[in-house]
């Protein structure tokens, strides 16, 4: 095997890439991103996460934090929430 400068293996992986990518459904380009993003949003920290979330959407965080601290009742007799 030749001797490759690190350009020249740079190179080689993004073909690499570019062929799998091509040979990839849309499901697993989805779990590979969903895979890579928890990854990275799991290593941030608490401020750094609200930050990036505020970048995506300022209003996001809050109700964001509002589904997962507030319970939700199920109307499951389909009365209104009376009972």
């Amino acid at each position: 095997m030749p001797k490759l400068t690190r350009d020249q293996e740079r190179e080689v992986a993004s073909q690499f890439i570019e062929i799998m990518v091509d040979g990839m459904d849309i499901k697993t380009l989805v779990a590979i991103v969903t895979d890579q993003m928890t990854d990275y949003y799991e290593r941030c920290s608490s401020i750094e996460l609200r930050e990036e979330i505020d970048n995506y959407d300022e209003d996001l965080f809050d109700e964001l934090v509002d589904n997962i601290t507030n319970e939700t009742v199920l109307d499951i007799n389909n009365t209104g929430g009376k009972y």
